[in-house]
């Protein structure tokens, strides 16, 4: 049997996952990973079950972007459901562990901002990855907006590296310019789905501080720590 011709995608997405895996493990490293993972202190056991879930969705990126590379594509339309758990698990998670960290931090001087954003950047993750699931017939489309939905997630693991803020907010803005640039160097033009979801990060990133700003925030913090 020939042995099949490497193509740049089966270098440049798992790559991408890699990077990803790279940032959450560095970001959490100190808190979670060098703290023994599921033996670590955390506030509580929400907070345990979200880490867990979070590190499944990033080890399940880079998993299915290897078998894709290696040709592997049965294996990874059978791992492939396991997207179908994760992805629900991780909005759920996602929002009940934002909502605790409000009520828990007390002397936190912006809770808004930290409501406001985690939110706006959940849903946009899960628009992008579930728009990624409902494109698996296109691969091209499939692989860009999963590892691009991904991307969008990856502020707190980014702020957890103490850089500062201007750090933080360009490399949240520099991650999805890769893709970018990749497809201008591939297609010789920016393929659509690049152009959305980059277009979504920029929007969400540059929108969640006047946004957290708005009564409503305010009032869903007075809420949550008096309910």
């Amino acid at each position: 049997m020939a042995r099949q011709k490497m193509r740049p995608d089966d270098i440049f997405f798992p790559a991408m996952a890699l990077v990803i895996l790279g940032i959450v493990v560095t970001g959490f490293a100190k808190t979670y990973f060098l703290a023994g993972m599921m033996f670590a202190k955390l506030p509580n056991r929400l907070v345990h079950i979200h880490g867990a879930v979070f590190v499944s969705w990033v080890s399940l990126l880079v998993a299915q972007t290897w078998l894709v590379a290696v040709h592997k594509t049965k294996w990874h339309r059978k791992l492939g459901v396991l997207a179908l758990v994760l992805l629900p698990a991780m909005s759920i998670l996602g929002t009940l562990t934002v909502i605790d960290f409000v009520r828990r931090a007390l002397d936190y001087e912006t809770p808004e901002l930290i409501l406001a954003g985690d939110l706006e950047t959940l849903a946009l993750f899960v628009l992008l990855t579930s728009w990624a699931l409902l494109s698996r017939c296109e691969a091209s489309a499939h692989k860009r907006l999963m590892i691009l939905g991904t991307m969008a997630i990856m502020g707190p693991a980014i702020d957890r590296w103490n850089l500062g803020i201007a750090i933080t907010v360009g490399t949240v803005f520099g991650l999805p310019l890769l893709v970018l640039a990749y497809d201008l160097w591939l297609l010789k033009r920016v393929h659509r789905t690049t152009a959305v979801a980059t277009a979504l990060i920029a929007v969400v990133t540059l929108t969640v501080l006047p946004f957290s700003k708005l009564a409503f925030w305010h009032q869903w913090v007075v809420w949550i720590r008096h309910a």
